[in-house]
């Protein structure tokens, strides 16, 4: 610091008051000597940082886990649609669409319009118990791509859709309501049958609704044959010598499919590539007719689940950080009126406004410092920790981790700026008269 001083009729300017490095020294002892306090200090400003660290951390791999298990269950599932007034696509449409790039399996789905009431038949069964149940047809393919399993007993195999053989597969809730569900558990073999409009399906095995396909639970699969051929109605079968009426009765037990779909399972990143190049391997003589789902941009979900969960909790983070430099601040102010004497004849003894503010602004500075070194170590252990425990990848942001002493610094040399001009604002006279 410089001061102009004159006499003997001539100016000269000399150096006076307290060098920087003086500061810093007095700022050190005095965070030394208040042991107790600066820790308390310190570790106000390091739960804020460590909060806002952890935050950014633990919302960063949670996104990355959720947007793994979105890619996991839905980014590799491609629909596409058929209108009602186009043809029923044969198995060959399927076998078309299993060849291209990116595919790990497809196959063709109808299902029924409405849910038909379906009876069981089987030993120790009988006619007693109908159910409205859903009712679906699918090939091999469509159920590889559904990721449908069997709990017991088998699934359909190419020969039986290719012979189109009376079979059906029945979920675990439908195979419950229809009391089937201890048989098949403990006797497969024991092939009981569902009368679906009419027409006999032996039950050849049970499966589990995978999750994420609400469709498949308490339904009944049936071979693609009962929806591809007839126009997609399921008849009772004419029984031989007839005569007209019960012909008539039994044309009034049918069972209308919808429109087709086609499922595909895909490569991880192949999805949108899939979506634009299946219709026409479906349906090459018009894929305009034919309407392809595809999942999310990855890229877009992952943004908006990082923008949306980051910025809550940096907002929680941002209170602990508030609330840790008000914490800074009111115990400088503290510390500062318990030393007004020390000021005062500091003040008396030469040293200035300015390096008065600027000592506690280093003390505080120092806190702070500290603080965040603390604090960035504690939050990255608490975001690793958080995520092995959860199984997730750890997802760091090396600018933030390195920010975290910076800003802690920063805070508190802005929580002791209200500290630091009290202080200067102290008169000499009134403490030493004190």
């Amino acid at each position: 610091m410089w001061s102009e001083r004159r006499g003997g009729g001539k100016g000269r300017r000399e150096r006076t008051g307290t060098a920087f490095t003086d500061i810093v020294v007095q700022a050190v002892h005095a965070v030394l000597g208040r042991r107790l306090r600066s820790v308390l200090t310190v570790l106000g400003i390091a739960l804020g940082i460590a909060a806002a660290l952890a935050t950014t951390g633990i919302t960063a791999s949670a996104a990355d886990a959720v947007s793994g298990r979105f890619d996991a269950l839905k980014a590799t599932a491609v629909t596409v649609r058929f209108h009602n007034e186009a043809a029923r696509p044969t198995t060959a449409a399927a076998v078309r669409a299993r060849k291209l790039n990116g595919v790990r399996s497809a196959g063709l789905l109808c299902t029924a319009d409405e849910r038909p009431t379906i009876s069981a038949l089987g030993p120790g069964y009988d006619w007693a118990t109908p159910q409205e149940l859903r009712v679906l047809a699918a090939d091999e393919g469509a159920l590889a791509a559904l990721g449908v399993t069997a709990r017991s007993g088998r699934l359909p195999d190419a020969g039986h859709m290719a012979r189109g053989d009376a079979v059906a597969l029945v979920d675990t809730v439908a195979a419950k309501a229809l009391g089937l569900d201890a048989l098949l558990e403990q006797t497969p073999e024991a092939a009981p049958s569902v009368h679906i409009a009419g027409r006999p399906f032996t039950v050849i095995g049970s499966f589990r609704a995978p999750a994420g396909e609400a469709r498949l639970t308490g339904s009944v699969i049936v071979p693609y044959a009962s929806c591809a051929t007839d126009g997609g109605v399921l008849n009772r079968p004419q029984q031989a010598g007839s005569d007209s009426g019960g012909g008539e009765k039994s044309a009034g037990r049918k069972l209308v499919f919808g429109a087709t779909e086609a499922v595909l399972r895909t490569e991880l990143g192949a999805a949108q590539q899939v979506g634009q190049e299946a219709p026409l391997a479906l349906f090459p003589e018009g894929p305009d007719r034919l309407a392809a789902i595809v999942p999310a941009d990855l890229g877009t979900f992952r943004g908006g689940v990082e923008s949306e969960t980051r910025a809550l909790f940096l907002g929680l983070a941002g209170v602990s950080l508030l609330i840790g430099a008000l914490g800074v601040s009111n115990t400088t102010y503290v510390s500062v009126v318990e030393r007004r004497a020390e000021i005062g004849l500091r003040r008396a003894v030469g040293a200035g406004r300015a390096a008065v503010s600027a000592q506690f602004l280093v003390e505080c500075g120092l806190l702070g410092l500290v603080g965040g070194v603390l604090g960035t170590a504690v939050g990255v252990d608490v975001t690793a920790g958080t995520a092995l425990a959860k199984g997730w990848l750890v997802v760091l942001d090396p600018r933030l981790t390195a920010a975290g002493p910076l800003l802690g610094l920063a805070v508190g040399m802005l929580a002791g700026v209200y500290p630091a001009l009290a202080a200067s604002r102290i008169a000499p006279a009134e403490t030493l008269r004190g």
